[in-house]
């Protein structure tokens, strides 16, 4: 009988934790950056209740890795206001 509580417990628990948070996926294929070069941005919205946090990462033509920029100042999860907010932020991407 614990067995089957514990269980429902997770199950509840999981279930809220993945209703608390909304995540909206985005890739912007062909590209052009500020630099001129091309590539592809990969980019998340995730809405929770207290704050958004945008996730762009940013690849060049041959899937190299450029970079990621992130922040909770963007609240739009409307993929051309996404694709422009990573855009403009192209510079700031930190390179890991």
């Amino acid at each position: 009988m614990k067995t089957i509580a514990s269980a429902i417990a997770i199950s509840l628990l999981l279930l809220s934790t993945a209703q608390a948070a909304n995540i909206y996926k985005f890739t912007f294929a062909d590209v052009e950056y500020p630099d001129g070069t091309f590539g592809t941005v990969r980019a998340g919205v995730k809405i929770v209740k207290r704050s958004n946090v945008t996730v762009c990462d940013y690849y060049g033509p041959s899937d190299q890795y450029l970079g990621q920029y992130q922040n909770t100042d963007n609240a739009s999860t409307d993929a051309p206001v996404v694709e422009s907010y990573c855009l403009a932020h192209f510079p700031s991407r930190v390179v890991r």
